[in-house]
């Protein structure tokens, strides 16, 4: 891909933003602030979302689940049925038209109950299990530190029914392991906490955290066994369970609640036991913040330089700068591109200083630099951003060479 037909606008000054995500983001042009806690998703950031959504599109699909897109919009009355529209910490997070009576849905457990009743009869359609990528809306009164806290945000949710708590809890565990594997997988050491159930469960619910300084949640973390609980929930656990206990800051980055069956008898969800009787459905529900996740890693993954994300949500695998007048940039993008990689050639008629610091900016990583000093021993220059190392290496070696290093 060519840079001047990819629209990326990077800026050299930033206002002091209040964490370091909303300030490499929006500098590096993933993303631009349209009000507190909303932004817009440009091109970059789009780029890396969608390869997020991918990786656990994977693991959601691999526990058998099926993916679904369910409006954002919502009646009124379907939380009133539910008995959560009398909440007030819920009423506070939902946005409410009242001349129309809908609400933008802020969670989708009531929705999805609806919905599944019209398909479940006996056990034998049991489990159902549904996820979907959605923008969510909520009312936060303390939006802040990016896209760590807002106001509109891209979620994973996925809401699980089982005859039966034995059921719900081997699904429930399964859950717990592809969450484990999806922030492995995202380059991500995640901690299994437990916390809250908040305005979604009166049980405890488990949360995946992320160790960072500038992270607003305070854990207890055993570190061999990667769980611990949140601060929240403290006064609750019995001294000898946090005996050694580690406190850190750290960032959530999932959480996955025990519902019971609250909302199945709400919308009065039942089937047919093996028997004939019919019986209550239990539920859970599990959701992880992508847009959350993107300024996570970009809280964790970076230097003086700009964004150092991993290659797996990077919006390009290699950027190649040709500072020569010769045809030379687009050969070497098009030998690389048979192979699968994500290229972007820096085309533009910007001087050579400029595109090297855009290039760390923005983070790829590894860049193939051309220019009239290497072109005299045919070599060009490749840098990992990683590492920062460069190598002059062959112009004929330079696919052998990036797929050692992409490798």
């Amino acid at each position: 891909m060519r840079y001047s037909q990819f629209y990326t606008r990077t800026r050299r000054t930033v206002a002091q933003q209040d964490s370091i995500n909303a300030y490499l983001l929006e500098k590096a042009g993933f993303i631009n602030q349209i009000a507190a806690g909303v932004y817009a998703l440009m091109p970059l950031a789009v780029r890396s979302v969608k390869k997020i959504e991918q990786i656990i599109r994977e693991e959601m699909n691999a526990i058998g689940g099926s993916e679904v897109v369910f409006s954002a919009l919502q009646p009124q009355k379907t939380w009133e049925q539910s008995g959560r529209w009398a909440d007030p910490n819920f009423r506070q997070i939902v946005y409410l038209d009242p001349e129309a009576e809908m609400t933008f849905g802020a969670t989708h457990e009531e929705p999805m109950t609806i919905i599944v009743k019209q398909g479940v009869q006996s056990y034998r359609d049991l489990p159902v299990l549904l996820y979907q990528f959605q923008t969510k809306f909520r009312k936060e009164l303390r939006a802040k530190s990016g896209l760590l806290r807002g106001r509109e945000f891209r979620m994973k949710d996925l809401y699980s029914f089982h005859p039966d708590e034995k059921s719900h809890h081997q699904f429930y565990e399964q859950a717990a392991q592809a969450y484990t594997q999806v922030f492995g997988r995202l380059g991500l050491e995640s901690y299994r906490v437990k916390a809250s159930g908040g305005v979604f469960s009166q049980e405890f619910s488990d949360e995946f955290q992320v160790i960072c300084e500038t992270g607003e949640d305070e854990i207890l973390i055993d570190r061999r066994a990667r769980t611990g609980f949140n601060q929240e929930v403290e006064a609750e656990i019995e001294a000898k369970d946090k005996k050694g206990l580690e406190r850190v800051k750290a960032i959530e980055v999932g959480n996955i609640f025990h519902l019971g069956s609250k909302y199945a008898d709400a919308f009065d969800l039942k089937y047919l036991d093996a028997g004939g009787e019919r019986q209550s459905v239990t539920m859970g529900s599990y959701g992880i913040g992508i847009t959350r996740l993107l300024g996570t890693l970009a809280e964790l993954y970076n230097d003086e330089h700009g964004l150092m994300l991993p290659r797996q949500v990077t919006p390009f695998d290699i950027v190649v700068i040709d500072l020569t007048n010769s045809k030379t940039g687009e050969k070497i993008t098009k030998r690389l591109e048979t192979k699968n990689w994500e290229v972007l050639l820096d085309d533009r008629d910007e001087a050579a200083g400029a595109k090297l610091v855009e290039a760390d900016l923005i983070g790829y990583p590894i860049r193939i630099v051309y220019s009239q000093k290497t072109a005299q021993d045919s070599k060009v220059e490749i840098k990992e951003r990683s590492s920062g190392k460069v190598t002059l290496v062959n112009l004929d070696e330079v696919v052998s060479k990036v797929g050692q290093l992409l490798a």
